[in-house]
């Protein structure tokens, strides 16, 4: 890191804050920063207010490592944004200017958006920087560099003015902040008179899988012939604290806020906050309701955990799972969903 990208970035108060550049933010981002932003880097620009340390910064990057994401992931999160778009209202428009909260590398939210709207134009934050330098050179890359202005902020500081844009995405955020409270306030003035936020976030529905890690581990004595491979009555028991963890959280506990992703959402605390904010409509569109949903997403889980893409269960350990699955028709899924999209109406 050079010495003079180390000023800007680490040791910059306000008083030593660049001057403005205007001519170099693009022509549609000018009203959503009136008051301008200050170069970081080559592509990167920040709040005058930015006074992160090296630690603070490295412990960014460290923790938004994990929101890169590959082609097939970028795929996926095409499909909830199409369908957000075909079945949940959603209404992004060429030519609108979004906001995208922990955009990351941008491949996960930023490429997707422009693919399926072009001319989209996109305010890209996050609060890791090596991350918005990767985002950086994958625009340029894909020569669409003048649609996106990175922006290092947090996602519920970033300096918007108030009104100036049509949509807000987040895609992995609400669940990882300390008060997503904060972020749907901050959405709400932001958003232009019928503009629209669109979240990714995972629901308490997980509670169901809970209760089947906990059954799985109970049982594995009363199978002695078909015992759980080593480290996976570990990798179930994490799981299901994990869960436990972040359905209902005591945000009073010093754990907390070592948890990477903090909340599981019930529909009705979610909407009942976005409604206090502002937001007069709210909509949720879940994402899978198939018949093997809880088998397959607890051996997504558990292969996560361990970090052995071949783990595997016992037969009457899926059979388990299996007797959960057809317990619940597709419309309680749809009801107890795992992961949703939930899109606000200002």
């Amino acid at each position: 890191m050079s010495s003079g990208l180390d000023h800007a970035m680490f040791s910059r108060r306000q008083a030593l804050a660049p001057e403005p550049d205007f001519d170099a933010l693009p022509a549609w981002a000018n009203p959503a920063f009136p008051e301008g932003l200050a170069r970081l880097s080559d592509g990167v620009w920040a709040p005058y207010s930015t006074t992160w340390s090296i630690a603070d910064q490295a412990r960014r990057n460290l923790s938004g490592a994990r929101r890169s994401g590959g082609g097939h992931m970028g795929d996926h999160f095409a499909h909830l944004f199409r369908q957000a778009m075909a079945r949940g209202g959603l209404d992004v428009i060429p030519g609108a200017t979004m906001l995208d909260l922990c955009c990351g590398d941008g491949r996960r939210s930023v490429l997707p958006w422009l693919d399926l709207v072009p001319g989209l134009n996109i305010v890209a934050s996050d609060p890791a920087s090596v991350l918005l330098a990767t985002l950086v050179s994958n625009m340029r890359a894909d020569g669409r560099g003048d649609q996106v202005l990175p922006v290092l902020a947090e996602p519920e500081s970033v300096p918007v003015a108030p009104g100036s844009v049509d949509v807000v995405s987040a895609v992995s955020c609400l669940h990882e902040v300390q008060d997503p409270d904060r972020v749907l306030a901050a959405a709400a003035a932001w958003l232009r008179p019928g503009g629209q936020a669109v979240l990714l976030a995972p629901f308490d529905g997980h509670g169901l899988l809970r209760l089947a890690y906990e059954r799985i581990c109970a049982e594995a004595p009363l199978w002695p012939d078909e015992p759980l491979a080593p480290g996976v009555a570990d990798a179930l028991r994490l799981m299901s604290a994990d869960i436990a963890a972040r359905t209902m959280p005591d945000t009073s506990c010093a754990e907390f806020r070592k948890l990477e992703q903090k909340w599981l959402f019930s529909r009705e605390s979610l909407e009942a906050a976005a409604r206090m904010f502002g937001f007069r409509d709210v909509r949720f569109l879940p994402h899978n309701d198939h018949e093997t949903l809880y088998r397959d997403v607890a051996l997504v889980q558990l292969r996560a955990v361990t970090g052995a893409p071949a783990t595997e269960l016992p037969s009457w350990a899926l059979a388990l799972l299996d007797s959960f699955d057809a317990a619940l028709p597709p419309p309680v899924k749809r009801l107890l969903m795992l992961e949703g999209t939930v899109i606000l109406q200002r």
